[in-house]
């Protein structure tokens, strides 16, 4: 694991330049660093030595050191690729799962990437085709930005605080984008490959980067197959699904440093634990947070869980300072970041990193698995659809009288209903996030003219699915790559700790999709292949227990620990928020007379950490925000 980045300029970059880069990722990296420099060519990384500590140093090279490679990240079957390699003629001089990838794109050219298995953002350089590679695994786990520089030349690093001297000394200028702000603003994140600063993308996950000095080619590799259903018996399937899980969590214990898992009360890290338990035995580490409020505080179940696994459980008290915590994570995450449970994240990887250098998680289980409540609805969905939209609304304004809720039976029928009554787009946000609505952004944006989130939806939004899998794979192409994999990359590499996911290995994932999408729900229960898949060897509170998200006490956090640091930004007439919303609006907000129907500390929280950001941020020069307010 490591964090990359490089350029290629028609000026070699100064050495003051490239270090300062470099320092910006160090946590990525505390180990080691490496660089390689050839001409306008520059490529560096540092190092959190995983696997073969001793002379898995980077970059690496082919055997006539024409390619250089840098990698962040892990190739799980890099052991069967080098003996293929061997095989083929390759002389292999390290241990290390980089290396597979420089000879595999002798062999392959662009291609090398399907054949591995992993989550990886890589560079090679080939210096006879005089071409630059950069590669991203399938779902996107390990980043990878890029940009553009005005003498045309490019340059990329695994985190934009790393990416903006790189820029800047090659011409380029560090500058905000409106339209993140405003996708922001409906989605809780910045949807890539775009980002909050203009010129700057993300690589694409599933892609790769060919720059021959003058033009950028972007390809896709892999797409998540969703038609070509198979038959098959449910039987069949859960046997099946087992079988792969077993095998992802198998290739995933490889390291050679102390590694652990992350287990929670809920069935898919209790999965993932299960399985690993089976091969590691009593030498398994298994973490718990405990969290001192009775809402969301799972340490119990799961240490009920350890000890019928037989595992060596840790359990890692959450003792969070809210606001300094919040700042921490406004500095560190780059771009504006509106989980609320990234909080924790932080603070559960630095307790853990004291114990191990790699934990498995059972991130990807609900985007794979069918395992928010809003999957049944497009579920249900699909057989509802004749309904008129008058009738739906009807239905929504009626339910919404018996709870304001959004966890009660009532607040998800409610929901429910008034998503049946929206187009795609609109119904995505509905249920998925409802922070602001367009409508909202209409009344209230004072910034610069942009497109709307939903437009940009329906642009990325598949089409000719079923319903389930429009919702699956929209979580998975927005909520997944953008917010939940931004989330534990950032937390655990804040402290150099390497998180691994395997039910986001691909094999795993194109089987559950190309099944027929009722086995994900069936009888109604969210994450069916899961939940039954392991019934015999893992407690009923587990199987039948309600989904609960790594959640913190945000309401009680905003109107006590972060009440002040609240007003003192966000209720500010200075606030920077101002310049693209109106203000009458957010005092309202904060005194809680308008969208009293929403979430209103996800909403608020939303805010305030945007307005953190646009604080701390240092752009080139203050963005000039003009406009007028359509309706107050």
């Amino acid at each position: 694991m490591c964090g990359i980045l490089g350029a290629w300029t028609r000026r070699p970059l100064g050495l003051e330049t490239r270090d300062e880069a470099l320092q910006q990722i160090q946590h990525r990296g505390p180990d080691d660093e490496g660089r390689f420099s050839q001409g306008g060519v520059f490529l560096g990384m540092r190092r959190l030595a995983v696997v073969d500590l001793e002379s898995g140093r980077q970059p690496l090279f082919n055997e006539r050191r024409t390619c250089a490679v840098v990698m962040n990240g892990e190739i799980y079957n890099y052991r069967e690729l080098a003996g293929t390699l061997r095989k083929a003629g390759h002389r292999l001089s390290t241990a290390s799962d980089t290396e597979v990838a420089v000879h595999l794109y002798e062999d392959h050219g662009e291609s090398f990437c399907n054949r591995l298995n992993g989550m990886f953002s890589l560079a090679i350089w080939d210096g006879l085709a005089r071409r630059l590679i950069l590669a991203r695994d399938r779902f996107g786990k390990k980043p990878l930005y890029y940009a553009r520089t005005p003498g045309g030349g490019l340059v990329f690093a695994s985190e934009l605080k790393a990416l903006r001297p790189l820029l800047e000394a090659a011409g380029g200028h560090w500058e905000l984008r409106p339209q993140g702000i405003a996708d922001y603003l409906s989605l809780g994140c910045v949807p890539q490959p775009e980002t909050v600063f203009r010129g700057v993308e993300a690589l694409p996950p599933g892609c790769t980067l060919t720059f021959d000095g003058q033009k950028t080619r972007v390809r896709s590799y892999w797409s998540l197959p969703y038609t070509g259903k198979q038959r098959m018996s449910y039987p069949a399937a859960l046997e099946r699904t087992r079988e792969l899980v077993a095998e992802a969590v198998r290739s995933r214990l490889h390291a050679d440093v102390p590694l652990g898992v992350f287990l929670s009360g809920g069935v898919d890290s209790s999965v993932i634990a299960c399985e690993a338990a089976k091969l590691a035995g009593s030498d398994l580490q298994t973490f718990t947070v405990a969290v001192d409020d009775p809402r969301f505080d799972e340490s119990d179940v799961a240490a009920r869980t350890a000890g019928q696994l037989g595992t060596r459980h840790t359990v890692l008290p959450l003792d969070v300072a809210p606001r300094e915590t919040l700042l921490e994570l406004v500095r560190h995450y780059d771009q504006p970041f509106a989980d609320p449970s990234a909080i924790p994240s932080l603070a559960i990887s630095r307790l853990a990193r004291q114990h191990v250098t790699v934990v498995l998680n059972g991130d990807g289980g609900d985007e794979i698995f069918a395992g928010y409540r809003r999957h049944l609805a497009a579920h249900l969905a699909g057989f509802l659809g004749w309904l008129p939209g008058w009738s739906a609304r009807a239905g929504a304004s009626l339910l919404g009288r018996f709870s304001r809720s959004r966890r009660s039976g009532a607040g998800f029928a409610a929901r429910m209903c008034r998503g049946l009554s929206l187009e795609a787009p609109e119904r995505y946000l509905a249920w998925t996030t409802d922070r602001l609505r367009e409508v909202d952004k209409r009344q209230y944006w004072l910034g610069p003219s942009v497109r709307s989130t939903e437009e940009w939806l329906k642009s990325v939004q598949p089409a000719g699915l079923g319903a389930l899998d429009t919702q699956t794979a929209t979580d998975i192409r927005v909520n997944l790559l953008s917010g939940l994999l931004v989330k534990m990359d950032m937390a655990t590499m804040a402290h150099s700790l390497e998180g691994r996911s395997p039910l986001l290995d691909h094999r795993v994932a194109e089987f559950v999709a190309l099944l027929p999408p009722g086995f994900r729900l069936r009888g109604g229960r969210l994450k069916s292949l899961l939940r039954d898949g392991w019934r015999d060897e893992l407690s009923s509170e587990v199987i039948g227990g309600k989904k609960r998200g790594f959640e913190i006490p945000l309401d009680r956090w905003l109107a006590g620990d972060l009440n002040e640091l609240l007003m003192d930004t966000l209720g500010s007439p200075t606030a920077r928020l101002r310049e693209f919303l109106d203000g009458r609006f957010l005092d309202r907000l904060l005194a809680q007379k308008t969208l009293a129907e929403r979430n209103w500390p996800t909403l608020v929280y939303s805010l305030l950490v945007l307005e953190l950001w646009l604080q701390t941020a240092a752009f080139t020069e203050r963005p000039v925000i003009s406009g007028t307010v359509i309706a107050a």
